[in-house]
């Protein structure tokens, strides 16, 4: 009843819609269907619109159904469990200290991150060491470690996590989660466990002063034997690209093995990456020891570039070279937060979600208007179209048509 209802009051609507037009015009059955036909089209793009201006329903086209039942991934569900997970509030509790945390230098001193494995890594397996954050506050870098009790050994991978934009930087970091970070790692080391008590771990040093590219030591070594060698890496975030440079490792050998005959594949000996040049960013500066007696032997400071060429000795006597500190890490205080400063912060916070929700309702008042505009550009142009069409009947009427009593008659 109600179909049939809608059916005659839609067919109402073209008929007076096509009054409109003139008269001869409509007596013109192609006319006439090609004004049907704008006016049925009109109908639907207005049924589309006002569709989009209403929340979303449970009635839908089975493209909509199918597109909206499709599998969503694990980083998906994640991901929107934490957007729309809320804390439960509670405006009467009371006073609770809190942790005081401090943004520090990361390469402070300078060479000094090194990367601890503890006891509790054989039982749980896996351990996320701490990261560095860059110097603009757009991203976090920290390793994943990785433990094979078949073989007691591990690996490593190194993350990315780009943070929040809309946070302070303290809260950034703090709230940097490992559900958001990007899948691929950007670096990784060997996964063989077929050699026991191997460990490979990843340590990231420092960015560079634009924050483009990372130095990163990769530590291999025996859980028995201690470390046998250190390698450097670079990663570039515009290429997105990670490049070992064995050829500091090469050049140091060389040296030595020329100036004073020391073989050192038969000795004990590693470097250690202390960060960019402070003069020349596309330099790395690294010092190198041997371990051949109860004190260690200085075998220089070393430099070489980013595309691993041009290895340079810089000293044998240890003189500073002035190096780069950009990076930064999250550090503990001794005492704890005051509640003038959390009463505070949860002001700011309110304030900061009320802006948000400003900026949503800007956006949603935005996306309609243009919703509008749209719509009504595409009436007008449906019209337009349609007139046209009209107009080029009526010229082919009156040049291929003649006149008769029937009205206007052809082939």
């Amino acid at each position: 009843m109600f179909e049939a209802l809608a059916g005659i009051f839609m067919s109402m609507k073209l008929h007076f819609t096509q009054l409109k037009y003139p008269f001869l015009k409509r007596q013109d059955r192609a006319v006439a269907e090609c004004i049907y036909r704008n006016e049925v089209d009109k109908v639907g793009e207005t049924e589309k619109y006002e569709k989009s201006k209403l929340p979303e329903s449970g009635y839908m086209t089975v493209a909509e159904y199918e597109a909206k039942s499709r599998a969503k991934t694990r980083k998906e569900i994640n991901a929107k469990i934490l957007t729309e997970a809320e804390m439960p509030k509670d405006e009467n509790m009371v006073y609770i200290p809190q942790k005081k945390f401090k943004l520090v230098k990361y390469n402070d001193p300078i060479g000094s991150p090194e990367l601890t494995l503890p006891r509790k890594l054989n039982f749980d397996r896996q351990i996320n060491a701490q990261g560095i954050v860059s110097g603009d506050f757009t991203k976090l870098v920290y390793p994943a470690v990785y433990y094979y009790a078949q073989s007691d050994c591990t690996s490593c991978d190194l993350f990315l996590i780009n943070l929040d934009s809309s946070l302070s930087n303290i809260e950034k970091v703090k709230k940097a989660n490992i559900l958001n970070k990007d899948p691929k790692p950007l670096i990784s080391t060997s996964k063989d466990i077929d050699t026991k008590f191997i460990f490979r771990t990843l340590t990231p040093i420092d960015f560079s002063t634009d924050n483009t590219k990372l130095i990163v030591k990769e530590k291999v070594g025996h859980r028995h034997d201690g470390i046998w060698k250190t390698d450097l890496w670079i990663y570039d975030f515009q290429k997105k690209e990670a490049e070992k440079l064995p050829q500091i490792r090469d050049a140091i050998v060389n040296y030595w093995a020329l100036t004073s005959g020391i073989d050192f594949d038969e000795k004990r000996w590693d470097i250690y990456p202390m960060g960019f040049d402070a003069n020349n960013e596309n330099r790395v500066i690294l010092c190198a020891y041997a371990y051949t007696g109860d004190v260690p032997k200085f075998l220089g400071t070393w430099s070489i570039d980013i595309n691993g060429e041009n290895s340079k000795l810089e000293s044998l006597t240890g003189s500073s070279i002035p190096i780069s500190v950009v990076g930064y890490r999250l550090e503990q205080e001794a005492d704890v937060m005051p509640i003038s400063e959390i009463e505070f912060e949860a002001r700011r916070a309110k304030e900061l979600e009320k802006e948000k929700k400003k900026e949503a309702k800007k956006n949603e008042n935005f996306e309609n208007s243009i919703k509008k505009l749209e719509y009504e550009r595409k009436i007008e142009q449906m019209n337009m179209e349609t007139l046209l069409k009209i107009k080029q009947r009526q010229e082919y009427l009156k040049e291929n048509y003649k006149r008769s009593s029937d009205g206007f008659t052809g082939s």
